[in-house]
């Protein structure tokens, strides 16, 4: 029985040394690779790529290969490392984009170096080089330098970057998001790494469990992102992607997270917030994944495996990219046909499922019953009609700033006008209990109201017919998760100056 409790001990501490995957599991499980990964973390027997490292890597990239590899620095981080972004490919020609980015969590290295994987055989293996007769690629390969630099899945201020999506407090979101969207990809890839053993999973099995699959694919069910994204990436990236994956024996899931309420655990399926990339960029009508590979908390465990795994998927969205560049762009463009109402809430589908989990102390495979909240399958429960323009007050700049960092186009009045506009009445609020990236969020209700106002020469308009709209909704509407309402870069009062245009003349 001290057995059994020394294995519980030593899988779920939080201390990364301790929390690898015990011997047995990796060997029946998760065996290593026996592959050549040229890359910097690979060339040591411990530690993984620092940013000294990344860049001499980059350099040498870019010397062996000029006309088809080139960088620049898209801004810095809070302790003032240049963020590096990649081109690869002929920029010349009217190929889709494709946009990866790697490492925004800083421990999560299997996403750095398998990109930087991509990267060496892409230039090199001549079964990979035709691609970029077809496709323009631009990669961030370490977004958060600082966390990556101390293995921390956090930036220097201690924020998740992949909670700041739309908020936008820190420099490297900042930054990120101003790039990708100059470089305005068709098809966008966040590559991350999960942590298998969690402590919700402790009273499962016989004495825990352990996540079974090797990467989970991530994709947006957020019922205002258009459904032809989910439905171009269930129709075609992931049927290629899980092909490969077989050919090597790596199991996947479409990603699960597990959390606790009312002394419970449910599991949720997909992604409905744009705080996350996945749905962020789904808003901005890209084709937007976010994988997750089975990495944190290992170190190096399993560590080729992990790197393979990302390399696999990279290389795989863009064969499938370049084989459907027709219809991905049709799917896009059809996308601005825009829908005569937005939603403003939902509810998930909620089921009971059966997830097959790894019995961490018999070594087996074992079903768990789980109750289940789909965020791919969700069903409206509150909509408006979708406004043809939202006015924004003149003193509230700093939402037009945020907007046009999300990539949304920003107009002006260019005289005073008389305007009937529906405005927002909150009919009740309050605050969340807990603290949220250093805030705590404010939660309402609100009213239409329709109105007549002037508006002054000069007040921000949000042409709602433009690729990135979406966005504008969720971040704007009162209501929403990820609002700026939502995240304190507004306060209650403030909304009274963001108004709704439905009419159809022309501003």
């Amino acid at each position: 029985m001290k057995l059994k409790y020394i294995i519980l001990i030593f899988i779920f501490c939080h201390q990364n040394i301790l929390s690898q995957d015990p011997k047995k599991i990796t060997d029946q499980f998760f065996p290593d690779l026996d592959i050549h990964v040229p890359t910097p973390a690979l060339s040591k027997k411990k530690g993984f790529t620092n940013y000294r490292e990344l860049l001499f890597f980059l350099d040498e990239l870019k010397n062996k290969n000029p006309s088809l590899f080139n960088y620049k620095f898209i801004g810095k981080s809070q302790k003032g490392k240049e963020i590096p972004m990649v081109f690869i490919g002929d920029s010349s020609k009217k190929n889709i984009k494709i946009c990866y980015m790697a490492g925004l969590h800083g421990n999560e290295p299997a996403s750095t170096e398998g990109i930087l994987l991509l990267m060496h055989n892409l230039l090199n293996e001549d079964s990979l080089s035709g691609l970029l007769k077809h496709i323009n690629l631009a990669i961030i390969p370490m977004a958060n330098i600082d966390g990556y630099e101390k293995q921390s899945r956090y930036a220097a201020n201690g924020q998740d970057l992949n909670r700041d999506q739309t908020k936008l407090s820190n420099p490297e979101m900042n930054a990120i998001k101003k790039a990708i969207n100059h470089f305005s990809p068709e098809v966008m890839v966040d590559f991350h790494e999960y942590k298998p053993y969690r402590v919700d999973f402790v009273k499962f099995g016989e004495y825990g469990t352990t996540s079974m699959y090797d990467c989970m694919f991530l994709y947006s069910g957020n019922l205002n992102v258009c459904p032809l994204i989910k439905e171009t990436i269930e129709d075609k990236f992931l049927p290629i992607a899980q092909n490969e994956l077989d050919i090597y024996d790596l199991k996947y899931h479409n990603y699960l997270s597990s959390k606790h309420n009312n002394n419970k655990i449910y599991f949720n399926l997909g992604s409905v917030s744009p705080r996350s990339s996945a749905t962020s960029f789904a808003l901005s009508n890209c084709i937007s994944m976010l994988m997750e590979i089975r990495g944190v908390g290992l170190n190096r465990t399993s560590f080729k495996r992990r790197i393979f795994t990302t390399y696999l998927l990279a290389q795989s969205f863009l064969k499938t990219a370049n084989s459907e560049n027709i219809y991905v762009k049709r799917q896009i463009r059809s996308c601005s046909n825009f829908p005569d109402e937005i939603v403003v809430k939902y509810n998930k589908e909620k089921t009971p499922y059966q997830l097959d989990m790894i019995d961490v102390y018999n070594q087996k495979i074992i079903p768990v019953d789980i109750v289940l909240y789909n965020g791919l399958k969700c069903e409206k429960v509150q909509t408006r009609k979708r406004p043809k323009y939202y006015i924004i007050e003149k003193d509230l700049s700093i939402v037009a700033d945020k907007l046009s960092t999300l990539g949304l186009d920003i107009d002006t009045l260019k005289f005073d006008e008389l305007l009937e506009v529906e405005s927002y009445n909150i009919i009740s609020q309050s605050e969340s209990p807990t603290l949220f990236q250093g805030f705590y969020e404010n939660i309402v209700t609100a009213q239409i109201e329709n109105k007549n106002l002037v508006f002054e020469k000069g007040t921000f308009i949000v042409p709602m017919n433009q690729r990135r709209s979406n966005l504008a909704v969720e971040t704007l509407e009162p209501e929403m998760l990820s609002g700026f309402l939502r995240f304190n870069v507004i306060q209650p009062d403030d909304i009274s100056k963001i108004h709704r245009y439905v009419l159809n003349k022309e501003l």
